[in-house]
């Protein structure tokens, strides 16, 4: 936060000097008094600096993901490691996906016979079954 210590030593950093308010400055040890508009004009300005600088934190401010892929980055060396794992691992899940979405495509298939006869077959215990049409 800036006070107006702040602005004062920013115009004049070797000033000594007490003070209540604005109105109320007592300058010590032979220090050369620094008018009141000149003190609020850079008291304004290290004032819109911080505002400046607060704001610019606030929108580098990672978001959760920008967080996954930092924390991702850090350990970029355990990652290089268990790639093979990870990629693997990730092939699975997505052939687990499939296969339960799709278990009965991937167990039945229907064969027909040379007279247009239709049977189901089971590939899982290779079993041939008449089809029952409803």
């Amino acid at each position: 936060m800036v006070t107006l210590s702040d602005a004062i030593l920013a115009i004049n950093p070797d000033a000594q000097f007490e003070y209540e308010d604005i109105d109320n400055i007592f300058w010590l040890k032979k220090t050369k008094p620094i008018s009141k508009d000149v003190i609020l004009q850079k008291y304004r300005e290290l004032k819109d600096i911080e505002l400046e600088k607060t704001a610019f934190e606030k929108a580098n401010q990672l978001t959760f993901f920008g967080k996954i892929l930092n924390n991702a980055y850090e350990n970029r060396i355990l990652l290089f490691k268990y790639r093979q794992a990870l990629a693997t691992s990730s092939i699975v899940i997505s052939l687990i996906f499939v296969l339960t979405n799709n278990f009965h495509k991937v167990r039945y298939t229907i064969v027909t016979d040379p007279y247009g006869t239709e049977f189901v077959y089971d590939r899982f215990t290779g079993k041939l079954k008449k089809k029952i049409i409803y």
